[in-house]
């Protein structure tokens, strides 16, 4: 080691010995239930905060003790970063890193906002997501805002499950329900708002409500889950059943994954052949695509048609294409649209059939 490095080590190590020590000391914060001394030169060089603080006009920087509303633990983790550089949050939960995050963009130290935010982003689970997400809106850190919320697009079904969920601010909860990408079945969507409302009592949930997607709902659940909670006037639910019996204009949770095969094992729930006469493919949810491929396996030459819908009862037909044996059929290109269902019909010369579905950037 240098003999450089040997002196900034040492640097380091007498400022940290000062660290919370009555020597020199020259202020006592007060927090909690306990007496925190501090240097008003050291901490007003390491934070404009304390400068504004301890050397402003305010009523404070006359003041040999200083009351913080703050927790005391975070505000020693605070502490020992302004005096020594160190931040030790991977000994921390997450409730104790948003405590020291809150009281970082409270006291405008950038350098420990993001230094959190990067360890946030990479230790994401079902279990802190709904935390992170809140901390990260209150302290304005929009790259792992982005992060929190495409997490949450990934594992929807599971996260509706966490308590956490229940546990999100009115306007995170709303903030997610605003996205197309948000996808599940939409009355567990609605079952959770209905908990969080039981959870959260003295809030209005005017505007989580108008973002719940009624005609995305069967009738079934529409008539004996929605309509029974009383929270939707009846007219509301019986225009969403009109939408639902047209088809048109659905407002669909949708997932666009560029040059990917959503017809894959990964994300094909399955497929049906009672009508021998088609097969049917069962997307795991509503997709962007623009592009389907089939592969068939047949004794003889054929042509089939491909449809797709997002209800099984509204088919469009995107194209009809012949298909050598045993071999690929022609890519059928076509005007993106959402889909959750793929059909082949006039499929009875065949029986061992594939296609794969994905959305191409035409850019």
């Amino acid at each position: 080691m240098s003999t450089e490095e040997n002196n900034a080590l040492g640097f380091v190590s007498d400022m940290s010995r000062l660290c919370m020590n009555e020597l020199y000391s020259d202020v006592i914060f007060l927090v909690e239930d306990q007496r925190l001394p501090g240097h008003r030169n050291i901490l007003a060089a390491r934070s404009e905060y304390f400068r504004a603080l301890l050397y402003g006009d305010m009523a404070e920087s006359k003041e040999r003790e200083i009351r913080l509303e703050v927790t005391s633990e975070s505000f020693k983790i605070i502490l020992e970063y302004l005096y020594s550089g160190n931040l030790p949050i991977s000994t921390l939960n997450v409730d104790q890193i948003v405590d020291v995050l809150d009281l970082s963009h409270l006291y405008g130290l950038k350098y420990v906002e993001t230094v959190i935010a990067i360890y946030l982003q990479n230790n994401l689970s079902l279990s802190n997501v709904c935390v992170i997400l809140d901390a990260a809106r209150r302290c304005y850190l929009n790259d792992l805002t982005k992060e929190c919320l495409k997490y949450m697009d990934r594992n929807v079904v599971a996260l509706l499950k966490q308590e956490s969920f229940q546990l999100l601010s009115k306007e995170s909860l709303e903030e997610v329900l605003r996205r197309d990408s948000f996808c599940a079945p939409e009355v567990e969507i609605f079952r959770s708002v209905c908990k969080w409302k039981e959870n959260n009592p003295s809030e209005d949930i005017k505007t989580m409500l108008s973002l719940v997607r009624l005609p995305l709902m069967s009738i079934d659940d529409l008539l004996h889950v929605v309509r029974p909670s009383h929270i939707f006037e009846s007219d509301k639910i019986f225009h969403a059943i009109d939408q639902l019996n047209t088809g048109e204009n659905l407002p669909y949770r949708i997932i666009v994954l560029p040059g990917e095969n959503v017809a894959s094992h990964k994300y094909n729930v399955g497929h049906n052949t009672d009508n021998q006469n088609e097969k049917l493919f069962v997307l795991s949810n509503f997709f962007v695509i623009n592009s389907i491929e089939i592969t068939a396996c047949s004794l003889k030459d054929f042509s089939c048609h491909v449809e797709v819908s997002c209800d099984r009862t509204h088919w469009d037909r995107v194209g009809t294409v012949g298909i050598k044996s045993t071999s690929f059929g022609p890519q059928i290109r076509f005007t993106e649209r959402t889909v959750r269902y793929i059909r082949i019909v006039k499929a009875q010369t065949y029986s061992n059939t594939n296609l794969s579905a994905m959305y191409l950037d035409v850019n």
